[in-house]
């Protein structure tokens, strides 16, 4: 095994800080993993270097303004959600094509890191997708009294920080500071229907097109981030023309009491998920 480290420079000028886990014997895939917002890529090491063992190289990254991508400001517009997708993500996908020409591309995203596939450019670059507790982020997809929730989430709590603040502070939901267009962008998704840009006009034509296969995992105890409404809202609303299937990850089929929304990643989930994903993944490598 083979870690290390990288800066990858975006189209625009930004230095994106990316980790690579190389396998032993040499790989013919790259797995690029999307991180949730705000969540430090090396939130995901363990899991990436499971799948490394399975034989799959995997490159993971922080998004422009988050951990080893930080910048000196955080009131810089072009630090966006949409730019995580149009520009990092991007700049990512192009070094490995760039270096590793005779791989096949696949993506692991988790919550957010499963919606910037609609936002790459030329997004059939991506042969495969699993996403892992990603959902359609509009507020109506939530049920009861997360539903409420959602709303003055998306409607309140982050207009207040997006445009009252510099930064949304990691203190509210445990993870990364966001830089202020971010938190703009977040709550926007969250109060329309569809994903939109900054001047209201939705994204649709990516996240359209794509007709590559993924695979979409709900978590059935996440009721708060991405519910299983949300999830199959991102699977049937969304990604509508994907080549997709879905299933539900129960706890207890793993032996576990708990997984929730942060837990599939976690050195102390049971591996056993992590072995049917990295499966699933070199099924789509050699398809």
């Amino acid at each position: 095994m083979n870690i290390q480290d990288l800066t990858i420079t975006t189209a625009d000028g930004y230095q994106v800080a990316a980790s690579l886990f190389i396998p032993k014997d040499k790989p013919k895939t790259t797995v690029i993993i999307n991180s949730a917002t705000g969540v430090l890529r090396q939130y995901y090491n363990a899991f990436a270097l499971f799948l490394a063992e399975q034989g799959l190289q995997v490159i993971s990254y922080d998004y422009r303004g988050i951990g080893g991508s930080k910048t000196n400001s955080t009131t810089d517009k072009a630090l966006s959600m949409i730019n995580w997708g149009r520009e990092d993500y991007h700049a990512i996908v192009d070094w490995v094509e760039s270096q590793y020409p005779e791989h096949k591309i696949l993506g692991v995203g988790h919550s957010v890191g499963g919606q910037l596939l609609g936002l790459l450019p030329n997004n059939h670059r991506i042969s495969a997708y699993l996403n892992v507790a990603s959902q359609h982020a509009y507020w109506r997809n939530w049920r009861g009294k997360f539903k409420v929730q959602s709303f003055i989430f998306f409607h309140g709590l982050l207009p207040i920080f997006g445009f009252a603040a510099k930064q949304f502070p990691k203190w509210v939901l445990g993870s990364e500071s966001l830089p202020k267009q971010a938190t703009k962008d977040w709550s926007r998704f969250g109060r329309k229907a569809f994903y939109s840009d900054v001047d209201g006009s939705e994204l649709k034509e990516n996240y359209f097109k794509y007709q590559g296969k993924i695979r979409f995992l709900a978590i059935a105890d996440d009721h708060a981030f991405a519910p299983l409404s949300a999830v199959k809202s991102l699977q049937e609303n969304v990604y509508k023309n994907a080549d997709s299937d879905f299933i539900l990850i129960e706890p207890k089929h793993y032996g576990m009491k708990r997984i929730d929304h942060f837990g599939f990643f976690k050195k102390t989930m049971n591996q056993q998920a992590w072995h049917e994903c990295a499966v699933w993944l070199n099924q789509q490598s050699s398809a």
